[in-house]
């Protein structure tokens, strides 16, 4: 038997990815898998006033920051936050935001930076240990990643493949149906479908199969999301299913050993899709706290599974 600890949407949160990585001994995990989304999305920059004073626009809020003990302090909570900071001057504030292509490049700038920081920071922890770590990016995510992730020395990357997981196949996918927000990797559904099917039959043996799929198969409990209206305002009552109706077909056609998803952060739960067990960890990363899930595998079945929160 094995042990597997499941993490996914950190969204560029420091202190999510760094209780990742201590989770790993304490869990006493065998494997660990990292599943998109990685980065963040939002720049706060830390306008210089002088005199050891800046001011910046934190989450909705302007702040005043008047000592460099302050100045530490918001970096952290904008990190762990999952968001990024840089220093300016006014003029190079204004000469900023006034150029989307300039933002476009700080922005990008900082996150490679951080999954950079990141890869690094774990290739260090995992010298000489006994588990396994995998990592794939998200719809979120820019296809740099994907190289970023290549280069490392001892971070596996497993999109768009299959590894073997104890004689497991694990298939993953990074990519997501259409969203309102136009990410990198959406794709409609019917080409959706067509890379998922294309994954699957990578796959020999789908009775012990592990499907990574970032988006949750459309029409389970894994799905559900507020519902938006035109102005993407978020309905307090009304929910409905976001995810792919391809990933739902490929499921249960092939009815593999476990399902592993994210995605839709308020969706935390697992469900059965036939024989499949189906898992959404959620996400909190915002408020700094690690959701995931520690699955105990045996070679043909799921012993057991235990949500973790922290």
């Amino acid at each position: 038997m094995i042990k597997l600890f499941f993490v996914t949407d950190i969204h560029g949160s420091n202190v999510c990815y760094r209780k990742f990585l201590n989770a790993l001994p304490i869990y006493g995990a065998d494997v660990a898998i990292l599943l998109g989304d990685l980065t963040g999305k939002v720049l706060v920059p830390l306008v210089e006033k002088g005199g050891d004073q800046w001011e910046c626009t934190l989450m909705g809020q302007h702040r005043e920051i008047g000592s460099q003990e302050e100045l530490a302090a918001i970096k952290k909570t904008i990190e762990n936050a999952g968001y990024y900071w840089v220093h300016q001057t006014r003029d190079e504030f204004d000469a900023t935001r006034s150029d989307p292509e300039k933002v476009d490049a700080l922005f990008k700038g900082l996150v490679f930076q951080r999954v950079q920081e990141w890869l690094d920071l774990a290739d260090e922890r995992l010298a000489g240990k006994p588990f396994q770590m995998y990592m794939a990016p998200g719809n979120d995510d820019w296809f740099v990643i994907d190289e970023m992730i290549d280069d490392a020395k001892l971070v596996h990357p497993c999109d768009g493949r299959v590894v073997d997981i104890d004689g497991h196949e694990m298939i993953t996918s990074s990519y997501a149906n259409p969203t309102p927000w136009q990410t990198p990797r959406e794709l409609s559904e019917e080409d959706l479908e067509v890379k998922l099917r294309e994954l699957c039959a990578m796959v020999k043996n789908h009775a012990t199969a592990i499907y990574n799929f970032h988006v949750p198969p459309y029409g389970y409990s894994l799905d559900l999301c507020p519902k938006l209206d035109e102005n993407l305002t978020m309905s307090a009552e009304e929910k409905i299913h976001a995810g792919s109706i391809g990933a739902k077909r490929v499921i249960e056609e092939n009815q593999p050993l476990l399902g592993l998803h994210g995605h839709i952060h308020e969706s935390r739960g697992a469900q059965k899709a036939g024989r499949t067990l189906l898992i959404n960890p959620g996400s909190e990363y915002s408020e700094g706290i690690l959701k995931g899930v520690i699955i105990m595998l045996d070679k043909k079945k799921i012993k057991d599974y235990v949500f973790t929160s922290g």
